[in-house]
C-alpha cells in the first residue's frame, strides 16, 4: 500500500508561491541540488507517480534549495515555508540532521544577512512510534507523505530574497533499498500575521498569542474574517447580511478562533483531477487538471455554514482500481462529485445521543458521510458495507474509494495536516469537522500525550471531550476505535442525511 505525491502547485497555506516550479515537474533548473540528492520519479508501481528531489541516506549529505526572490515586505512580514516529504522506512539520519533551512539577502539575493534552521528528523521519529497503528494492519503508519513547516519573521527590512534548502547530514541508512527522504511540493508564501500565533521568530522561545479577533467581521460561532480595504462587506449587527464567499483566493483571511486564529481551510480548498479518475459525468480523465474550486463556503450571516466539497483528496493516493491487492483489491475508482453540508455555526449538544456499540448495531453512526475533512474529503465511520472493520484495507493517507466512487476516510488522514502541520510538540490542531459542527481534531492532547490516552481530560465513547479553550470537540484516536468519532454528540443538520434517491448527488454506502 505505497502511493505517490502528489503535485499540487497551489501554495499549501494561501497566498501567492514565490516557488519557480514547486512540484518539481519540469527539469528542476531552478533547483540546486547537492550530494546525495537528485531528481527523480517519488513512487511506486502502484502509486500515481510524479518527479520531485529523492534526499539518500547512504551518504553523509545531500540538499536541495532554490533562492527567492522578490520578497516585497509590504505582502506581509512572516514568510511560511512548507514542503511535502515521504521517509522510506530505511531512512535515518543522527543527530536529528534533517533540517529546512532560510538564508535571508538583500539586494535582489546577492547580499547574505541571516539565517534560520529547523531540525524535523525528531518529527519523523515521532511519526514512526506513534503512528504504526495508523497503518496497513498495524504497520508503516508513518510512512505517508506529510506536510513540513517553517514558520518565520522576516529579520530586517531590507530582506528581499530568501534562500530555502530541505537537506540531510550524517546519513545512517539501515538498508541499500528504501533509504530516501522524497520531497515534493515547494511553498514559500507571505503572512500579514502568524498562522501559528507567533509573536516573535520561531527559532527562538516562541510565545503563542490569545486569540485577537480586533479588526475582523464575526461570522457567527467561532468563525471571522479579515475584509480588505474597500472590499465590499455588508455588515448588520457585527454579521455579514450580504453573504460571503470563500474560495482559496480568500482563505487566508478567513480565520476560526482556536488558541489562536489559525486558517483551517486556507491551502486546502483546490485538488487536481487526475489522470486515470473519473469527472462528474463518469468519464476516464485523460489529462491532470486543477480543480480551484474543490471545496468552496458560503457563510450568509446566518446559522448555518455551508459547504460545497468535489471530494478530490489534495494529497497522494493508491492508483484505483486497485490491480495489485494492495488495497484489498479495491475495484472501484476515485471520482469527482458534488456534494453540500450545511454545518450549525454554534453547535449544541444532543442531549439523547448514543455513541456506536462494537459493530454499530445501534445504528449510531450512520454508512456513508458523517462528515469531512478540511480538504472536503468524507469522514466515514469505522465500517465497511458488511460491517467490517475499514481501518486497514486503506492507502496510506489512510483512504479509498467506496463503490459509489467516493474517496473517503474511516480513521486518521495523517496527510491531511495543512496549513498547521501537527509536530506533535502540544494540542493538535483542527483537520476537520462532523455533521454536527463540532470540530475534530488530530491525535495529541498535549505534548507526547494523545488524548486516546489522557487521564487528566478522558474522551468519551464519542471520541469527544471539553476543555476551556475549545470546548466540546473530536479526537481521532490511532489505532483505537472508534478511529474518528463515535456517533454525534451534537445536533446535526438533517439536510446532510443521505436519504436513498434524495440523497446528495452519487451518494451511497461504504
Amino acid at each position: 500500500m505505497i502511493f505517490a505525491l502528489l503535485a499540487i502547485s497551489t501554495a499549501l497555506t494561501g497566498g501567492t508561491n514565490l516557488v519557480r516550479n514547486p512540484d518539481f515537474e519540469a527539469k528542476p533548473t531552478d533547483y540546486e541540488i547537492a550530494g546525495q540528492a537528485r531528481w527523480s520519479w517519488v513512487g511506486y508501481a502502484d502509486e500515481l507517480t510524479t518527479a520531485g528531489v529523492a534526499l539518500t541516506a547512504h551518504g553523509d549529505s545531500g540538499s536541495v534549495s532554490q533562492m527567492v526572490r522578490g520578497i516585497d515586505q509590504a505582502n506581509g512580514k512572516w514568510i511560511r515555508f512548507t514542503f511535502r516529504g515521504l521517509p522510506e522506512e530505511n531512512f535515518r539520519v543522527s543527530g536529528d540532521q534533517l533540517y529546512m533551512k532560510i538564508d535571508f539577502y538583500s539586494k535582489n539575493g546577492t547580499n547574505y544577512v541571516d539565517s534560520a534552521e529547523r531540525l524535523i528528523y525528531r518529527e519523523v521519529a515521532r511519526d514512526r512510534a506513534d503512528f504504526t497503528a495508523n497503518g496497513d494492519y498495524g504497520r508503516e503508519g508513518a510512512a505517508v507523505w506529510r506536510s513540513y513547516e517553517f514558520e518565520e519573521l522576516l529579520p530586517f527590512p531590507e530582506i528581499d530574497s530568501a534562500k530555502i534548502t530541505v537537506g540531510f547530514k550524517n546519513g545512517q541508512a539501515t538498508s541499500d533499498t528504501k533509504a530516501s527522504f522524497f520531497v515534493d511540493d515547494f511553498s514559500l508564501v507571505q503572512l500579514p500575521r502568524s498562522s501559528q500565533g507567533y509573536s516573535e521568530p520561531s527559532s527562538k522561545a516562541v510565545a503563542v498569542a490569545p486569540p485577537s479577533t480586533e479588526g475582523l467581521i464575526s461570522l457567527g460561532g467561532r468563525w471571522f474574517y479579515q475584509a480588505l480595504p474597500g472590499e465590499d462587506v455588508s455588515v448588520n449587527d457585527g454579521r455579514l447580511a450580504g453573504g460571503l464567499k470563500v474560495t482559496e483566493e480568500n482563505s487566508a483571511r478567513l480565520f476560526y478562533r482556536d488558541d489562536h486564529l489559525v486558517n483551517p481551510f486556507a491551502g486546502n480548498m483546490t485538488a487536481w483531477l487526475r489522470k486515470g479518475y473519473l469527472d462528474l459525468n463518469g468519464n476516464s480523465v485523460v489529462k491532470d487538471r486543477l480543480i480551484p474550486d474543490n471545496v468552496v463556503l458560503y457563510f450568509d450571516g446566518g446559522k448555518v455554514l455551508q459547504v460545497q466539497a468535489r471530494n478530490l483528496p489534495n494529497h497522494p493516493t493508491a492508483k484505483f482500481p486497485d490491480t495489485y491487492g494492495t488495497q484489498g483489491y479495491n475495484p472501484s475508482y476515485i471520482m469527482e462529485h458534488e456534494y453540500t453540508y450545511y454545518l450549525p455555526l454554534e453547535p449544541s449538544r444532543n442531549p439523547s445521543a448514543i455513541s456506536m456499540t462494537a459493530h454499530d448495531e445501534n445504528g449510531a453512526l450512520p454508512m456513508g458521510t458523517v462528515g469531512f475533512a478540511v480538504n472536503g474529503v468524507a469522514f466515514y465511520n469505522p465500517f465497511d458495507a458488511n460491517m467490517q472493520d475499514a481501518s486497514s484495507i486503506m492507502d496510506r493517507c489512510c483512504g479509498h474509494p467506496s463503490p459509489d466512487y467516493r474517496y473517503h476516510y474511516h480513521k486518521y488522514p495523517i496527510c491531511v495536516n495543512t496549513p498547521f502541520v501537527d509536530k506533535g510538540e502540544g494540542h493538535s490542531p483542527l483537520i476537520g469537522f462532523a455533521f454536527d459542527g463540532y470540530p475534530v481534531y488530530g491525535p495529541y492532547e498535549a505534548k507526547g500525550v494523545m488524548a486516546r490516552d489522557s487521564r487528566d481530560n478522558p474522551l468519551n465513547s464519542f471520541n469527544v471531550h471539553y476543555d476551556s479553550v475549545r470546548g466540546w470537540h473530536y479526537h481521532v484516536t490511532p489505532g483505537k476505535f472508534p478511529y474518528l468519532i463515535g456517533g454525534y454528540f451534537g445536533r446535526i443538520d438533517l439536510r446532510n442525511i443521505e436519504r436513498g434517491p434524495g440523497r446528495p448527488r452519487r451518494g451511497g454506502g461504504q
